[in-house]
């Protein structure tokens, strides 16, 4: 077999893999079914808002049995790994024993299977990092671009695309577009939590409701909801960082 027919094949064999990924998500359309604007500028609710207390204690790691020490997770609540993994060196109490300089595989991974605790910390990460930037927000709607503008952070979407970007859990197809009348944002790594976010008009028009989805497998799914007012004032500009 010649190298270049090698090479068609290798390229054949990587561009099905990269789409039998992205048929993992669904699919969107890159228009709304009727006439829908959803954008301005938004301020949080808080009164018809979800408490995400609950959530996140729902989400919080329980130790494996009394008596053990989980290893940390770097949350500062002894819940469970960190998100790199084992630490370097030294023994931990309901641990096995590890090799100088090396990582405590054994402890951690059973750990790790026992509670999925670095799996619960990893979304508490991902959504206390969603609640620190969702005090308001800015939606720019265009017919091929749809743009969260949260003031320190900024996330644009092609409506009806499917893609691959990067995400908590390293790699993750990415589908984002129209579902009716809510634009919706479909993430789902190879290996981790998938989230749903979805953004529509309230009946009154007059509010913009989020619903954020978080889970699904073996995972508990949990379900945040974040009203929003219209805010006669743009959002107050950061250093925008952009997903």
């Amino acid at each position: 077999m010649s190298i270049v027919r090698a090479r068609e094949i290798a390229l054949a064999v990587v561009a099905s893999v990269a789409l039998a990924g992205c048929g993992s998500v669904g699919r969107f359309d890159p228009n709304p079914a009727h006439t829908v604007d959803l954008s301005g500028s938004w301020t949080l609710d808080r009164a018809l808002s979800d408490d995400p207390k609950g959530v996140l204690e729902k989400l919080r790691p329980k130790p494996v049995k009394r008596g053990d020490t989980p290893p940390d997770d770097g949350l500062g609540d002894d819940s469970g790994p960190p998100a790199g993994g084992g630490q370097q060196g030294g023994g931990q109490r309901g641990g096995g024993r590890s090799r100088r300089g090396g990582s405590q595989g054994q402890p951690q991974m059973a750990y790790r299977n026992n509670n999925d605790a670095y799996t619960h910390s990893t979304v508490i990460r991902m959504l206390q990092a969603d609640l620190a930037r969702a005090q308001s927000l800015t939606i720019r709607q265009a017919p091929d671009q749809f743009t969260l503008d949260y003031g320190s952070a900024v996330r644009t979407f092609t409506p009806g695309a499917v893609s691959v970007v990067s995400a908590a859990w390293g790699v993750a197809d990415q589908s984002s577009g129209w579902k009716g009348r809510e634009f919706v944002i479909q993430v789902k790594p190879q290996m981790g939590v998938a989230t749903v976010e979805s953004f529509s008009l309230a009946d009154d028009g007059k509010h913009l409701v989020e619903e954020l989805h978080m889970g699904g497998g073996d995972f508990p799914a949990v379900k945040l909801k974040r009203v929003y007012a219209r805010a006669d004032h743009p959002v107050p500009r950061d250093a925008p960082t952009n997903d």
